[in-house]
């Protein structure tokens, strides 16, 4: 199997066991979805890219990304705190 292949295979089966487990316990929140699905793509990302240097260079964008959002809904909260 393909780094790629096996990278969004086991990805895709995180966030669905997660998002089961959020429905399961009641979780009515987009964002606490959203943060959870986007901390967990980031560290199954950061070990991909730390155990196969190939896939380094594909996973690095996907980071940068994820990252990116991450601080976007943090901002979001932030400013509704503040407001």
């Amino acid at each position: 199997m393909k780094i790629y292949n096996s990278y969004i295979l086991i990805t895709a089966l995180v966030l669905l066991l997660t998002t089961i487990i959020l429905v399961a316990i009641g979780q009515p929140s987009l964002n606490v979805y959203y943060t959870v699905y986007i901390i967990e793509a980031l560290i199954i990302t950061e070990l991909y890219i730390y155990f196969n240097a190939k896939a380094r260079r594909g996973l690095t964008f996907i980071s940068i990304t994820l990252f990116g959002g991450f601080l976007f809904v943090l901002c979001l909260e932030l400013i509704n705190i503040l407001a």
